[in-house]
């Protein structure tokens, strides 16, 4: 214990033959249940007081909720008494006075919070390491948030078959799913599939603790909880809007009133949610399509059954047909169309960048097709792609198009280095001009009384002002109608859409992350851990040949660059300084001396170490 040094770990002052000198705590033992935040915080500061004691080769052997005292400044870890020290971390007569205290091969700890391996040392076990600190780690976690033990039973043997047969406890009703995975993998039997260090297992608290006010909100049904980039059990929340009076401060008395609904999408589905709208809603409101696992699922509203549309692998970035019969989306590097009245996807043109498309009642399709181009109009029977204009100067790409009702104009989000503006082009004439400056994924809407308005996202509150359709111009100052509401950064894209019968439906969270996302590892387990220690305005990573290095999209407001991070050293080294025209897509060439990128203009090269300037 007078190895350590820890803000976390009580201070051993002194020691004598027959005495020690520690430090004097204010505080209690810890006690379960805590609410949520709470508990997430002292786990993270026990992990760091473990991460401290296994780095010195030393493991605590008897983590419980009695050898953990919270004080005012945090918890302080206790009672080092049975800790045992790795053979390479002591010298020869240290380690025959610790093995003559705990002995070799002997059942030691509390039993309540002992490992598997610790119960099986007596005899031909197996080895007791840091890990097995991070299955007591698990038990008291579970502890923290339940008020419960892990392993209980009326007797010592029903205790012991516990801890070595019975699953898992699962937290899933007091915590978010991610939580709930971690103590899982906290919990393993096997120590080779829990968590590798209490360092690893600290950032993953932390990432929790850190993703989003519903992430950390205690007493709140685990199905309606949602952390923004994970989606077990994701809900997506339904505004049926009667008239577009839910826009405005004070509702027409003859409206109807404003009626909301949570829809569950159930377990198992992960939204995929970073290039465009992942949930959309037919033009007659009664057909949800959304993406899950890069696969496109459809459900009626006024049935239960959920039904995966045949060969949409990859699938992103959906959208409706005029008639709700067809939907659009893109995968594999194309434009594709699917019939909810069967057969396959058709191929409609190559698309090797979807940005958003739109449906047209004149039977063409406009899509953004490939980052730094503008938007083109396409067949919908397929075709060749005809752009609509050109790009300005400043402009690096136009994305998420939606035609006007009789396909005469197109509403779009047009990207710059300074940031995203809400465009307009009226196509017979090919005039653009720009209606909300700083605005992104504008959407029109019409009302019954022919009201019509301009709907869009600045950051995460969705926006609306009257619009004039035939004019193309917005009338009036825009007001915030809808908070926290899901978007990304990354691709300026939003969680929300609308049918032609005024029903809203969208995706809540995210705001606060402002479209930030983290870089995980995940290995054939299905184990997810850190890569990147901070979530950040990442996209499309890319491993080395030699699976050393990781090249990757990094955005400032709304332009990226290509980074490439070291992962053993975690060193981030910018690559390109593209002053505003934005890198895409970087990826190795196979030998791993080249990155090549999409610029404005083309395919570029550079070399990977930094030298030179791109061609």
């Amino acid at each position: 214990m007078a190895a350590l040094n820890h803000s976390n770990i009580c201070t051993l002052h002194d020691v004598g033959s027959n005495y020690l000198v520690m430090e004097y705590i204010e505080g209690a033992p810890l006690k379960g249940p805590l609410p949520l935040d709470q508990a997430l915080k002292y786990a993270a500061q026990i992990c760091d007081a473990l991460d401290a004691a296994h780095k010195k080769g030393i493991t605590h052997r008897d983590l419980k909720p009695a050898n953990i005292l919270v004080t005012k400044a945090g918890i302080k870890l206790l009672d080092f008494g049975i800790a045992k020290m790795a053979q390479a971390a002591m010298g020869s007569e240290d380690a025959t006075i610790r093995m003559a205290l705990t002995g070799n091969n002997e059942m030691v700890g509390t039993l309540f919070y002992m490992s598997p391996e610790q119960l099986q040392a007596q005899g031909n076990g197996q080895p007791v390491d840091a890990r097995s600190d991070i299955f007591s780690f698990g038990i008291v976690l579970y502890e923290m948030l339940t008020g419960k033990r892990a392993f209980d039973g009326p007797s010592a043997a029903s205790v012991i078959a516990g801890i070595l047969e019975r699953p898992a406890p699962s937290i899933a009703e007091v915590a978010p799913p991610a939580l709930d995975r971690l103590l899982q993998r906290c919990l393993a039997k096997e120590p080779d599939d829990r968590w590798q260090s209490a360092r690893d297992l600290k950032a993953e608290l932390e990432w929790i603790a850190s993703a989003s006010p519903q992430a950390a909100a205690p007493s709140v049904p685990s199905r309606h909880r949602m952390l923004p980039w994970i989606a077990a059990g994701l809900a997506i929340a339904v505004a049926a809007i009667c008239g577009i009076g839910y826009y405005r401060a004070t509702r027409p008395a003859e409206l109807k009133p404003l009626v909301r609904l949570d829809v569950d999408l159930g377990p198992g589905v992960a939204l995929d949610a970073v290039m465009g709208t992942a949930a959309i809603i037919s033009p007659d409101g009664t057909r949800l399509v959304y993406v899950s696992r890069k696969k496109l699922f459809t459900r009626k509203f006024d049935q239960i059954k959920v039904t995966e549309l045949p060969c949409t692998e990859g699938a992103f970035g959906p959208f409706f047909s005029p008639d709700g019969q067809s939907v659009a989306f893109f995968a594999g590097g194309k434009l594709k169309k699917l019939s909810f009245e069967g057969g396959m996807p058709v191929n409609l043109c190559d698309a090797p960048n979807g940005l958003g498309g739109t449906w047209g009642d004149d039977g063409n399709i406009v899509a953004s097709l490939i980052a730094g181009s503008p938007i083109a109009r396409i067949p919908s029977n397929g075709g060749t792609p005809t752009p609509l204009m050109e790009l300005d100067n400043e402009e690096l790409s136009n994305r998420w198009p939606q035609l006007l009702p009789g396909s005469k104009a197109v509403i779009y989000s047009s990207f710059t280095a300074n940031g995203s503006n809400i465009a307009v082009i009226s196509l017979p004439d090919r005039k653009k001009k720009t209606l909300i400056p700083g605005g992104f994924f504008g959407r029109y809407i019409a009302t019954s009384n022919g009201a019509a308005y301009l709907v869009y996202l600045n950051r995460g509150t969705l926006y609306a002002a009257a619009f004039d359709p035939d004019h193309l111009e917005v009338r009036g100052a825009p007001s915030p109608v809808l908070e926290h509401v899901s978007f990304s950064t990354v691709a300026n894209s939003a969680q929300i859409d609308i049918s032609q019968t005024g029903t809203l439906i969208y995706r809540s969270g995210a705001a606060a992350n402002g479209g930030q996302v983290t870089v995980q590892w995940l290995d054939g387990a299905d184990a997810i851990q850190p890569l990147l220690a901070k979530p950040g305005a990442y996209g499309r990573p890319h491993l080395s040949p030699d699976g050393q290095r990781l090249v990757l999209e990094v955005f400032d407001g709304a332009v990226s660059d290509a980074w490439i991070y070291e992962w053993r050293r975690d060193i981030m080294t910018r690559l390109t300084f593209e002053a505003g025209a934005g890198v895409m897509n970087p990826i190795w060439s196979p030998d791993g001396r080249y990155i090549l990128f999409l610029g404005k203009g083309g395919i570029f090269w550079t070399r990977s170490d930094g030298a030179g300037k791109p061609q």
